[in-house]
């Protein structure tokens, strides 16, 4: 399966030296604002200060179960929906402060955004789907096709002359051959329109990480596969992406 192999620690580590960065920040908070509570300070401020340890007690349970379930994905470990659940939501609450802390700690924002996007690929692929191949949606950005083709395939893909030159070519075949939906967006906007109009039960997307991870954080209710493209030549100019994992997810979500 797909992404099913453990999660290397070259991977790893960066997230969990961020969880327990935030970890141990919250803990002294907590100790922080019981010091003040311990004080002779005023009625107002120590309602204050006990609405507070609250809420970080709360971020502290939070942490905790989000290291246990990462814990979990990288043995491949059984996990229950609840877990599956509970670190989705946690990633997306605790994603802004990751990308803070992991800058103090010198970790990319890309490094994270792969880590985010493997996870949320590991939690996806956890669960069977046997859909038609309809109600799949590949979505991948302009820059698939080589900068110098002449032809354009944003409005409409079989505009493309199928030379080879691009992956255009074959993610085209793998249309039709799992007659799975396959859009080229130019923008977020569009995408976001795309998905709308053919409302799809699973989104196979590609693009670079920042990319991948805004359309994590817009899409809620339907599943994505996120599949990072390759820039051999930069950011957003002919890049490519690895057609057998795209078709690997294919198969998974797959009826056959």
């Amino acid at each position: 399966m797909i992404f099913k192999k453990q999660l290397t620690n070259k991977n790893e580590k960066p997230l969990f030296i961020i969880l327990i960065a935030m970890l141990i920040i919250v803990l002294l908070l907590m100790g922080l604002l019981v010091m003040i509570l311990n004080q002779n300070s005023i009625f107002y401020a120590r309602i204050l200060a006990t609405s507070f340890i609250a809420v970080l007690f709360v971020v502290v349970i939070l942490l905790i179960s989000t290291v246990i379930t990462i814990g979990q994905l990288w043995y491949n470990n059984h996990m229950s929906i609840y877990s599956k659940r509970i670190i989705q939501l946690n990633l997306r609450i605790f994603y802004p402060a990751m990308i803070v802390i992991g800058k103090v700690f010198g970790i990319m924002k890309d490094d994270i955004r792969k880590i985010y996007a493997e996870l949320n690929n590991k939690l996806i692929l956890a669960d069977k789907y046997g859909i038609k191949g309809e109600d799949i949606l590949i979505l991948t950005p302009h820059c698939l096709q080589k900068s110098f083709c002449p032809h354009k395939i944003t409005h409409d893909i079989y505009n493309c002359k199928r030379c080879g030159k691009c992956d255009v070519d074959q993610l085209i075949y793998l249309k039709d051959k799992y007659n799975v939906h396959f859009k080229i967006a130019t923008g977020g906007t569009l995408a976001r329109k795309m998905i709308k109009e053919i409302n799809p039960k699973v989104i196979i997307a590609i693009a670079c990480e920042r990319d991948l991870i805004s359309g994590l954080q817009d899409v809620k209710k339907i599943p994505v596969i996120a599949i990072i493209n390759n820039r051999p030549e930069g950011p957003c100019i002919n890049t490519n992406v690895n057609i057998i994992e795209v078709e690997k997810a294919i198969k998974h979500f797959i009826k056959e």
